[in-house]
């Protein structure tokens, strides 16, 4: 009798530690399944200008692979068997931003020489979205950053061409439009609010007598609550430079916040330019096969004049095959040339490298490399 109670007890005793044993896995469980639901949902909040971990980390893989590609391919000469470093010679925010900002420093010097030269003078413009624009908004308690019930799903992307939309309304309005294009010269730059919807900056070059005319049509269009006009504009290139820079990071250090590395990665995942300007200036495509023998201006004065005689293909304008200046060839395009990953002996490459002379005429491997 005693043996058999003391069975039911040891029975009951085992049943009770089993449910304990399964109550404390299921926590555990749960616990643990709670925190990686969690880590899932932080990771996929933005974290700056509207991207987050899974934005940035694509955007930095793609910079990379094209990295990789820029190290290990080159521009093969086919007549004097020399291999020109692909990273070397292409011009790019990411890859090479020095040679980029210098480029952009150089067409805003030039601008304001056109514009000195036309006796215009500076407005300075900022433009934004209204707020269904807008996937998130400030809290007016917390001051942190919420979701925005009236977001109307247009992309960065297509939000810029919104706003070129409205900058296109005050270009067609009459105070502008019946300006020439020498005397109404722009430059733009875009980048992110926080939430990263973009907005943008104007740099506009007008006759001084048009100034009052445009500010009017600019009030009168937009609404002035969000949208700016400023024209005691001082000094009008240190204006504009101060956006640019800010939206270059990488052409002032290579260490970068966590910050401006997300608004390098905010214009590479939303295929974005960080700039635009009039055309008032010679063809980027074109300075960029002529740099060596004119400088941006000298260039602009000669097609301005029309003393160039340019050749592209028919169906491929961009593409210039041939560049004359009355019988004086100044350009052809070669067929001379291949693109080349490197399978070739480190001696050889290097001598190969030397021979290329960079903008300055310094060969760009000059100089001490680890084998």
């Amino acid at each position: 009798m005693h043996y058999t109670k003391d069975l039911i007890n040891n029975n009951i005793m085992s049943i009770e530690n089993e449910k304990e044993k399964i109550c404390e896995e299921s926590q555990i469980f749960a616990s643990s399944s709670s925190l990686t639901t969690y880590k899932i949902v932080v990771d996929t909040l933005p974290k700056y200008y509207g991207l987050n971990i899974y934005d940035f980390n694509e955007v930095s893989t793609k910079l990379r692979k094209q990295k990789e590609f820029l190290n290990k391919n080159c521009i093969y000469d086919k007549i004097s068997d020399n291999y020109i470093p692909l990273k070397d010679i292409i011009i790019s925010a990411n890859h090479n931003p020095h040679r980029y900002h210098a480029e952009i420093q150089n067409k805003i010097d030039c601008i304001e020489k056109k514009a000195k030269e036309f006796n215009l003078v500076p407005i300075f413009m900022t433009l934004t979205l209204p707020s269904e624009y807008h996937k998130m908004k400030t809290d007016k308690v917390t001051k942190k950053l919420v979701y925005n019930s009236k977001y109307n799903g247009v992309t960065p992307k297509e939000s810029v061409k919104v706003l070129t939309s409205m900058l296109s309304r005050l270009r067609h309005d009459r105070s502008l439009k019946e300006l020439n294009k020498k005397t109404r010269v722009f430059y733009r730059v875009n980048e992110p609010h926080k939430d990263g919807t973009p907005h943008t900056h104007i740099l506009l070059f007008i006759p001084k007598d048009k100034v009052k005319r445009v500010e009017k049509a600019f009030k009168r269009l937009f609404d002035t609550k969000a949208n700016d006009i400023q024209t005691d504009i001082k000094n009008a290139k240190a204006y504009i430079m101060k956006y640019i820079n800010k939206t270059l990071p990488l052409s002032k250090k290579e260490n970068l916040t966590e910050k401006e590395r997300y608004l390098n990665a905010w214009y590479s995942k939303h295929r974005i330019n960080r700039f635009n300007s009039s055309r008032t200036l010679a063809p980027i495509n074109l300075y960029r096969l002529l740099y060596k023998r004119f400088s941006l201006i000298e260039l602009t004065n000669l097609v301005d004049k029309n003393i160039l005689q340019i050749h592209t293909l028919v169906d491929n304008t961009q593409k210039i095959m041939e560049v004359f200046d009355g019988e004086e060839l100044l350009y052809l395009r070669s067929s001379n040339f291949d693109i080349r990953t490197r399978h070739i002996d480190f001696d050889t490459f290097l001598k190969s490298i030397n021979s290329y002379e960079d903008d300055e005429g310094i060969p760009p491997l000059n100089r001490k490399v680890a084998k």
